[in-house]
């Protein structure tokens, strides 16, 4: 039995799939079929539609393997990578129905549902059933360099076999080299990149407008606030309360740093003096990564399991490999007493005299610090009013200063960087801290729900030797952010409360270990669809197949077709010398021969050639073609 070079590659590939994937049983049984399927001469003739039913039926596998591993499998698992590591098993089918028919070859709609209203052009299927292999290869993550070479070697000896003869070979080979060393050197550059990216993505798009090392505010910008209604998480809390995600101690104008960036696995928060623990619940979805909105003095976070928790000496908490959803619970004292460093008194130059000149008219000498925290919060509770509009100054010192005396009016971040620096004016040293506030309870749920306009800014100072909120923007600033809420509001939260329910419930379902009822649907509808293909068995007929024993390059010389073009030699549609068939058919208009000139190439270059009947009706149709009245 010789094996093509096609079906060589199905075969190395499934070893190599095997072998890196750990799937030897699977391996195995597709390799006996395949095997199998070139040991005999008998081949059932498919009709396309019933190729077409195979072809449903990998996909109906494929889309039962998606449903189950994003439905079924373990959470932390990738569910792209348990489909790609099945995907030979998956597309077996239609491999078999290619090896077991009577053509070796598939109908295009087969593989493309657009395709099967059209004439179909077939093709052979066992090249990309290899590559296929060799992408599931993938999925093992293999870390080490063989699997590169392998893919390389694979995919030379692929490309050698279709390459054209008219090209140079050295021509070929250098391209190949220049293809593999640029694919190396991208491979480990997309590597970098990819760890640096998924280092950033924390600082830029953990959460919306979160950032745990700089905070850029929107002091100076123009035109109108506007946030998004959507649901970030749900909190079961006694009352409400301040989520902090991150806190800045070095100011840069609009933007704000923290001097600490550095992730440690300990937390730095303690409970030396055994102060009462509070607790709230927090329901959440989440990323990969993400930066938790937590009450200050946070002591625990229970309930994550398989989560890696790192956190920073200001207060920021970093959550990776979390699950999609987590329902974790947060005990806190509310109290941290990490001392103050330098940066958290130091005051912009250009704003020390308004400062100053600000401070003098609260008339805030002789008074300790708590009550000039307090007089600070009460002036501009009293004084200033909450606006959305962002104002027309763009320079953010003038903005701020414009602020402070004149419009009297602005956003959280214009109260909050204020009260910070009035502050620090005092003596009194203070941070810029960014959260969520917790205020809308929904009686439904019976928990509060947080949504991105309840993003917040404060400040917070180090007052009588721990850090507490001063938060000094007017208490209105939620009542209006409510007013210009979408009427679209309740649907889109129906949908979020749905979403989050489904969410819960697969996890259950994957903590219960339990099938699902579904999983009887999809069952049915594969037996539904192996009934369709057994019912068109009638359709299938048995043939025996006329292999000629000489080599392929003496195979079909005695095909009947050939008396066709000796009949027209001589005549106005002679066949020209080098002029393919198709050509010349299309040529001379004589496209009664088409079919004819099909059966003839299948005779003269497959190497399983013509069944019986086949050769048959290829006689028969010249015969006839020859006697017919020209």
């Amino acid at each position: 039995m010789k094996i093509q070079p096609p079906l060589l590659f199905v075969i190395l590939g499934l070893l190599a799939w095997a072998w890196l994937s750990e799937t030897w049983e699977a391996a195995v049984l597709l390799l006996s079929i395949i095997l199998f399927s070139q040991w005999g001469s008998l081949r059932w003739e498919i009709t396309p539609h019933q190729f077409y039913r195979w072809g449903d039926l990998s996909s109906t596998l494929v889309i039962s393997m998606v449903v189950y591993v994003y439905l079924i499998d373990v959470p932390q698992n990738q569910p792209i990578f348990s489909v790609l590591k099945w995907l030979p098993v998956l597309f077996a089918p239609t491999l078999f129905a290619q090896l077991f028919s009577q053509q070796q070859q598939l109908p295009l709609g087969t593989l493309f549902y657009s395709m099967r209203k059209r004439p179909n052009k077939m093709i052979d299927y066992r090249m990309p059933y290899a590559s296929v292999t060799l992408l599931s290869v993938g999925a093992a993550n293999y870390q080490g360099q063989g699997y590169y070479l392998m893919i390389v070697i694979f995919f030379m000896a692929m490309l050698w076999e279709g390459r054209t003869q008219k090209k140079s070979k050295m021509i070929w080979l250098a391209l190949i080299m220049i293809a593999i060393m640029g694919g190396y050197l991208g491979h480990r550059g997309f590597k970098h990149f990819h760890y640096w990216l998924e280092d950033k993505t924390v600082e830029w798009f953990s959460t919306w407008g979160s950032n745990p090392f700089k905070g850029q505010t929107a002091i100076g910008d123009l035109g109108s606030l506007k946030l998004s209604d959507k649901i970030e998480f749900r909190v079961k809390s006694d009352h409400p309360l301040l989520l902090l995600q991150a806190s800045y101690d070095v100011y840069l104008g609009k933007n704000w740093v923290t001097s600490r960036r550095v992730f440690s696995f300990e937390n730095p928060v303690k409970n030396p003096n055994q102060h009462p623990l509070k607790k709230i619940e927090i329901t959440q979805e989440f990323n990969r990564k993400k930066i938790l909105a937590l009450p200050d003095g946070s002591v625990d976070i229970q309930g994550l399991s398989g989560a890696i928790l790192e956190y920073t000496e200001l207060g920021t908490v970093k959550l990776s490999s979390a699950p999609n959803v987590g329902n974790y619970q947060v005990f806190y004292t509310g109290i941290r007493n990490d001392p103050p460093h330098d940066y958290d008194l130091k005051v912009p130059k250009q704003h020390e005299v308004d400062l100053r000149r600000f401070n003098k008219n609260l008339k805030l000498e002789g008074l300790n610090a708590q009550k000039m925290a307090d007089k600070i919060k009460e002036n501009f509770h009293n004084n200033f009013y909450y606006s959305l509009y962002l104002g027309d100054e763009s320079d953010s010192n003038l903005a701020l200063k414009t602020f402070m005396f004149d419009r009297k009016a602005g956003h959280c971040e214009y109260f909050a960087v204020a009260t910070v620096l009035l502050l620090r004016q005092a003596g009194i040293p203070a941070r810029l801290a960014n959260g969520y506030v917790v205020d809308e309870y929904n009686s439904g749920e019976q928990r509060y729900i947080v949504r991105r306009r309840h993003a917040h800014a404060w400040a917070i100072a180090y007052i009588d030797g721990v850090w507490q909120a001063v938060d000094s923007t007017p208490s209105q600033w939620l009542a209006m952010e409510s007013t210009n809420a979408s009427w679209l509001q309740p649907i889109n939260d129906s949908l979020s409360k749905l979403i989050l329910m489904f969410k819960q419930w697969r996890i259950r379902r994957i903590e219960d270990e339990s099938t699902p009822l579904w999983w009887g649907g999809v069952v049915l509808l594969l037996i539904y669809l192996l009934f369709r293909i057994y019912s068109a068995r009638r359709q299938l007929t048995r043939q025996k197949i006329v292999v000629d024993n000489t080599s392929s390059r003496h195979q079909g010389l005695d095909s009947e077709f050939y008396l066709i073009e000796a009949h027209l030699k001589d005549t106005p549609d002679a066949r020209d010398e080098n002029e393919s068939y198709p050509q010349w058919i299309n040529r001379t208009h004589l496209l009664e021969l088409k079919p004819l000139a099909l059966l003839h190439y299948q005779l003269r270059f497959d190497p399983l050639g013509l069944t019986v009947k086949h050769r048959k009706d290829l006689q028969q149709a010249v015969s006839s073609w020859l006697n017919a009245p020209k």
